[in-house]
C-alpha cells in the first residue's frame, strides 16, 4: 500500500515531484480561457472556480483505488496549498480496500473505480447509522487489446450479451446459452476456430476487473477462465505474447508495444445501463471513478471534507484530473453530483 500525507510542511520529495511535473499545483483558469469546450474539455468549467472557506482545517483521509492515486495526490497537494492548516493523507491500494477503510472508519473518503452496490450501501448505512453519498469525480476510458496478429477489428457490445455474445443452443432437454470461447465467433475467420479466447485481467477487488466482467458478458455469466495480473503493464505484456489473448486496460496502456487496440461498438438500440451515472450519457467503456463519503443522518459532513469535495468538483479539481490523463467531468455532470450531495446550485 502506498500512503502519502500532505500537510503544511511538505516533505522534500513532494517538492521535487512538483518541480518535475509529477504533482502540479492546480491553477485557476486564465481570464481569456477559451469558450469552446470542443477545443478544451475544461473550457466549459472555466467559471466553476473553487471558493475556499477561510479557516478550513482538520484531517482528511482518502483510501482506495490505485487508478485514482495520482489524481488524489494532486487534489491533496492543491487543497493543502490553499488550506495550510488542513492535512490530507492518501492510501493507495484497491477499490475494495478503500471501501473497507470507509466501513471501518479509518478513511473519510473512499476512492472507488467500481460502483457501490445497493446491498453494500444498505448494509453499511444500517450498521453505521450514517448516510452514504457516492459521487463521480472523473472518468477513465477503458480499451480492449489483443495480439496484433488477430484479424478482429472491433468488438460488438450490448448490456444483455456483453462482447462474448452468447448464442442459444437447443437440445432435447433445455436451451443453453453458450458464450463465444474461440476467436472465430468474434473475428469471423475460420482459421481461428481452434484458437481459444484467453482473457487477461486484473485481480479480484480491482475496479478494472469489475468493469471487465460486465463488458465481457453483460447479464450472463462468464464461462472463461481469467489470467490475473498485478499491473496493467504486466497485462499488456502478456497480451503481446499471447496470440489468443484479450485484455482490458486504461487508455494510457493501450499503446503498449506489441498489442492492438479495438473499438467497442454499441448498437444504436442498446438499452441504457441500469446503473448509468446520473447526469451523464457516456458510453460503457468510459469507467466512472467515484468518491464515497459518509454523512451523518442528522447533520452535514465534516467541514474540511465538504471543502475538499468542493475543490474536487471545481475547475481546479478537474484540472488535476486532466493532468492525470483521466477524463474530467462536464459542467452538467458536476451539477448532477452536487445535487446528489444536496448542495445548492447557487454556490
Amino acid at each position: 500500500m502506498m500512503h502519502t500525507v500532505f500537510r503544511r510542511l511538505f516533505p522534500m520529495v513532494v517538492w521535487l515531484l512538483a518541480a518535475g511535473g509529477g504533482l502540479a499545483v492546480a491553477q485557476e483558469p486564465a481570464v481569456d480561457s477559451p469558450s469552446s469546450s470542443s477545443a478544451n474539455p475544461l473550457a466549459d468549467l472555466a467559471s466553476m472556480t473553487y471558493q475556499p472557506k477561510a479557516g478550513t482545517q482538520g484531517t482528511i483521509r482518502l483510501a482506495g483505488s490505485s487508478t485514482l492515486q495520482q489524481a488524489a495526490a494532486q487534489w491533496a497537494y492543491g487543497f493543502v496549498k490553499i488550506h495550510p492548516q488542513a492535512e490530507c493523507s492518501v492510501a493507495s491500494n484497491s477499490s475494495e480496500a478503500g471501501w473497507q477503510s470507509l466501513v471501518d472508519g479509518t478513511a473519510d473518503i473512499a476512492l472507488m473505480s467500481r460502483p457501490v452496490t445497493d446491498a453494500e450501501k444498505a448494509a453499511w448505512e444500517q450498521k453505521s447509522n450514517k448516510r452514504l453519498v457516492v459521487v463521480v469525480a472523473a472518468f477513465d476510458r477503458l480499451v480492449w487489446i489483443v495480439h496484433p496478429a488477430n484479424p478482429v477489428t472491433e468488438l460488438l457490445w450490448s448490456p444483455e450479451t456483453g462482447i462474448l455474445r452468447p448464442a442459444s443452443k437447443d437440445n432435447a432437454a433445455t436451451t443453453e446459452a453458450l458464450a463465444a470461447t474461440h476467436w472465430d465467433r468474434l473475428n469471423g475467420s475460420a482459421e481461428w476456430k481452434d484458437v481459444p479466447i484467453r482473457v487477461h485481467g486484473r485481480g479480484l477487488g480491482s475496479g478494472t476487473r469489475w468493469h471487465m466482467d460486465r463488458l465481457l458478458t453483460g447479464a450472463t455469466s462468464c464461462q472463461l477462465a481469467i489470467a490475473e495480473h498485478k499491473t496493467e503493464a504486466e497485462l499488456a505484456e502478456a497480451i503481446a505474447a499471447d496470440r489468443g489473448g484479450l485484455g482490458l486496460v486504461g487508455d494510457e496502456h493501450a499503446h503498449w508495444p506489441g498489442v492492438k487496440r479495438l473499438p467497442l461498438v454499441i448498437p444504436a438500440n442498446a438499452a441504457p445501463l441500469a446503473d448509468a451515472v446520473v447526469g451523464s450519457d457516456r458510453t460503457p467503456d468510459c469507467r466512472p471513478l467515484f468518491l464515497a463519503v459518509a454523512v451523518p443522518k442528522e447533520g452535514s459532513m465534516l467541514p474540511q471534507v465538504r471543502q475538499f469535495m468542493e475543490y474536487v468538483l471545481s475547475y481546479s479539481g478537474q484540472l488535476d484530473v486532466a493532468k492525470d490523463a483521466l477524463l474530467p467531468l462536464t459542467r452538467g455532470e458536476i451539477h448532477a453530483q452536487k445535487e446528489l450531495l444536496g448542495w445548492s446550485m447557487a454556490r
